[in-house]
């Protein structure tokens, strides 16, 4: 990539012209796949701002959605950015860059990004099998570093984290009233009252008593729309009976916007099966989602059971959502 300088100067906090250390270059890298992060991020934007000392209020910008992307091996950037000796260096980095141009152009302020995001409109249209490929998944990841001179010069390594949630079912047949070779076919899901347009905003967190920290603070706000989802199976899911199954495979999962359900919600999670011996009276079987979150970066696990009476909601199983590359495949740890 060619070389620019494009950075100018200005006067902070400390009353002089900050001079950059130029035997001390920035560079960025990412994480590897054996720290559970994919090697599949081939670009990324990046935002950053830099500040005399910790503490103070005056920054300046110096990169605003700068692009990085990976060539023979190196992160590489246009034109060369240098650390400044006695300043806090903050950076927000989002994977891939067209998150940033689903709703509105990015705002980059005191080392925090705000930013629209949209998720696809579903509701009219019934997808087979899996949800729609179209969707941009999202990853962030922030870095702030207080760097002084005689600082050992390492990249900003960006250790990348899904800020969407992912969702899946587990239900299982327990019925001592049918037969043990009898099972239940789930033929539709349906999820309503999606919220699918919300404002993210990432910042690094505070160094406290640290010299760098990878944490960040992430907020899902002016959560909006009403959208249904709807996925019916070309081949039903077979449960039988005494055994749980989950409704997708681990890396195709359903992707969904971080929300709060208000206990007022009228969201529901409704399922149509039919058992072995009654395939021409499906029964439908619906799950509330008032009171509920979904939180960012999190798999939800909906675990229930299901017989002759109907169906029985546990707590839902909750992870973290990290992610490996296995097989050029996307999985959950």
């Amino acid at each position: 990539m060619g070389s620019m300088v494009c950075y100018t100067s200005c006067s902070s906090d400390s009353g002089f012209e900050p001079t950059p250390d130029k035997d001390a270059e920035m560079s960025f890298d990412v994480e590897d796949v054996t720290r559970a992060v994919t090697t599949d991020i081939d670009e990324f934007s990046v935002y950053g701002d830099m500040k005399f000392q910790s503490g103070t209020s005056n920054s300046l910008v110096i990169f605003n959605k700068t692009s990085v992307a990976k060539s023979n091996g190196i992160w590489c950037y246009e034109g060369i950015q240098y650390w400044y000796p006695k300043h806090e260096h903050s950076f927000v980095a989002i994977s891939p860059s067209s998150a940033l141009e689903t709703d509105g152009s990015p705002i980059y302020s005191n080392s925090k990004l705000s930013f629209y995001f949209t998720m696809p409109t579903y509701s009219g249209i019934e997808l087979q099998d899996t949800q729609d490929k179209k969707l941009i998944d999202v990853l962030a990841a922030t870095h702030r570093r207080l760097y002084n001179e005689k600082d050992k010069i390492t990249p900003i390594t960006l250790k990348f984290e899904h800020i969407l949630s992912i969702i899946n079912f587990a239900p299982k047949l327990d019925d001592n009233t049918i037969k043990e070779d009898d099972y239940i076919q789930i033929s539709k899901i349906e999820i309503s009252g999606l919220k699918k347009r919300a404002k993210i905003s990432v910042a690094c967190a505070p160094l406290l008593n640290n010299s760098q920290t990878d944490d960040r603070q992430i907020e899902f706000t002016e959560q909006d729309g009403n959208d249904t989802l709807t996925i019916t199976f070309t081949n039903p899911k077979i449960v039988e009976n005494g055994k749980q199954v989950k409704l997708f495979a681990d890396n195709d999962a359903l992707v969904m916007l971080p929300q709060i359900f208000e206990d007022s919600s009228e969201a529901t999670i409704r399922f149509t099966y039919s058992f072995k011996d009654d395939t021409d009276h499906p029964r439908q079987g619906t799950l509330s989602l008032n009171g509920r979150e979904w939180k960012s970066g999190n798999a939800y696990t909906y675990n229930f059971t299901i017989d002759k009476m109907g169906l029985n909601f546990a707590k839902p199983t909750i992870e973290s959502w990290t992610i490996k590359m296995i097989n050029d495949s996307w999985f959950i740890e």
